[in-house]
C-alpha cells in the first residue's frame, strides 16, 4: 500500500495536470461573457471589470499551474528513478510540462502534452500501486 506522501504526490500531479486546461476554459468563458456584455450593452461596469479580471487571472493561473507541473514532473521522475521499481522515467518528462504551459497560449500544444503526461501519470500510478 502506498504511503500518504506517495498518494499526495500522485494526486497533486494529477491536479496540476487538469488545472491548466480548466483555467483556460474558464478564461475563454469569461472572455465570451465580457465580449457579449460589451456588445449588447446589457452589463454593468462591475460585470465588465469582473469578467475582464477573471479572464486575466485564469490565464495566469493556467501558466503558473503548468510551471508547477513541469517542476513536479522533473522532481518526481528523479525520485521514481531512485526507487526499486520496474519503471525508470527520464526527467525529460518535465519538457511535457513546459509544452503543457505552451498549451495555455497555443491550444494545439495540448495535443502533445496531454498524452505524454497522461502516460507518465498512468505509469506512475502503476509503480506505486503494486
Amino acid at each position: 500500500m502506498p504511503s500518504t506522501r506517495e498518494t499526495l504526490i500522485r494526486y497533486g500531479l494529477a491536479a496540476l495536470f487538469v488545472l491548466p486546461p480548466a483555467c483556460i476554459a474558464l478564461s475563454r468563458f469569461a472572455m465570451q461573457l465580457f465580449v457579449s456584455s460589451t456588445a449588447t450593452g446589457a452589463g454593468s461596469l462591475g460585470t465588465f471589470l469582473g469578467a475582464f479580471a477573471l479572464t486575466v487571472l485564469a490565464s495566469w493561473a493556467a501558466v503558473l499551474f503548468s510551471l508547477l507541473l513541469a517542476v513536479g514532473l522533473f522532481l518526481d521522475s528523479r525520485r521514481v528513478q531512485r526507487t526499486e521499481g520496474g519503471w525508470s522515467p527520464t526527467p525529460l518528462y518535465a519538457l511535457a510540462g513546459v509544452v503543457h504551459g505552451v498549451g495555455t497560449a497555443l491550444l494545439p500544444a495540448f495535443a502533445v502534452s496531454v498524452p505524454v503526461i497522461g502516460y507518465y501519470l498512468y505509469r506512475r500510478w502503476g509503480v506505486t500501486a503494486g
